[in-house]
């Protein structure tokens, strides 16, 4: 049986199954998909997220038998509140009851839900070369570019300084437009139309986040050239056991930014707090590979990018009088004639 779960009965329970079952001393769980601790940076914590509304509705559901958990996932909803992020899909260690079967079950029983709260679009991160990506392929999703995860690990000197950046900018509102901008232009068409992001505003909204009280740690730079922004750079403070995360974007046409602007954000990080930094790359974008690898950077994982189209269906016949077959008599035509109209279906 598979059935929502409230965030009043959920008290950590996924976050805590997350860090058990993705270390090399337990097994509890099969994790397909998952959310990397740098991928949680700008939230607060579980508990706040399950009592304040701070953040887009989160929607989970967990499979069972006899009172036995079986697997659980995990949606998040995107700003536009159109498209969910499949955040966390896993299946129990069980003798029973196969893996795979619980995957598609609850595989299928999210696009059934998505399809009944009007999302158009579910996103999902799968780690390439598995074989749950089969599970996905069955289901409808389409792979439209990877995202490769790449690493630094901190030595006892800072990175050298690059040079003076004169175009780099605080982020501020009036600079959306630009990013969506640059967005579109760093961005493979195939890629724009699975994402579909057409509103700058919402595009700001989930790449650059909320800047609210709560989030201290981030900071967002831009590179303004005067006719276009040339560059956008994320930094992320971790904080507890969460290592510090870049993000980057970088006009083709002016490439030679990427590097400094890199240089920069690490040594912000590294000045602040020595640990590890990450930063999540897709596979486009290739004046940032580039510009990680000069800078110390190795690449550890990769993931495919998944969406699917949802198509919502009309379910009930009163939503939709004209498709019912019916016979109306005595209306009134143009004349003073009595008309007779039938609506077939």
């Amino acid at each position: 049986m598979i059935r929502p779960v409230l965030f009043v009965d959920l008290p950590g329970i996924i976050y805590a199954m997350d860090r058990h079952a993705r270390s090399p001393k337990h097994g509890i769980a099969n994790f397909v998909c998952w959310l990397e601790p740098v991928e949680r940076d700008s939230l607060p914590s579980p508990i706040l997220r399950n009592l304040l509304p701070l953040t887009p509705a989160s929607r989970t559901w967990i499979c069972e038998d006899h009172w036995q958990l079986l697997g659980f996932a995990q949606m998040n909803e995107r700003p536009a509140r159109k498209a969910w992020d499949l955040s966390y899909l896993a299946s129990m260690r069980n003798r029973n009851v196969s893996s795979e079967e619980v995957l598609s079950a609850l595989l299928d029983y999210t696009l059934e839900m998505a399809g009944a709260h009007g999302i158009l679009r579910i996103f999902a991160k799968v780690e390439d070369e598995v074989p749950e990506v089969d599970m996905f392929v069955r289901s409808g999703f389409q792979r439209y570019a990877r995202e490769l995860t790449y690493v630094y690990e901190p030595g006892t000197t800072l990175p050298k300084q690059g040079e003076q950046l004169s175009s780099l900018r605080k982020w501020h509102r009036h600079y959306a437009w630009g990013l969506h901008q640059l967005y579109r232009a760093t961005t493979p068409q195939r890629v724009r139309m699975a994402e579909l992001l057409e509103n700058s505003e919402e595009y700001a909204k989930l790449h650059v986040g909320p800047q609210r009280w709560f989030s201290p740690w981030n900071e967002n730079y831009v590179c303004d050239v005067g006719v276009r922004l040339g560059a956008w750079l994320r930094i992320c403070r971790g904080h507890n056991t969460i290592p510090h995360r870049l993000s980057l974007i970088v006009h083709p046409e002016h490439a030679d930014l990427a590097e400094p602007l890199l240089r920069f954000g690490m040594r912000r990080l590294l000045e602040a707090d020595v640990r590890r930094i990450y930063c999540l790359v897709r596979e486009y974008d290739s004046c940032v590979i580039t510009a990680l690898s000069n800078s110390g950077f190795e690449q550890s994982t990769t993931r495919l990018l998944l969406v699917r189209h949802v198509a919502s269906l009309a379910t009930r016949q009163s939503t939709v009088p004209l498709l019912e077959q019916r016979a109306v008599y005595g209306l009134k035509g143009l004349g003073t004639v009595n008309s007779r109209q039938k609506l077939m279906r």
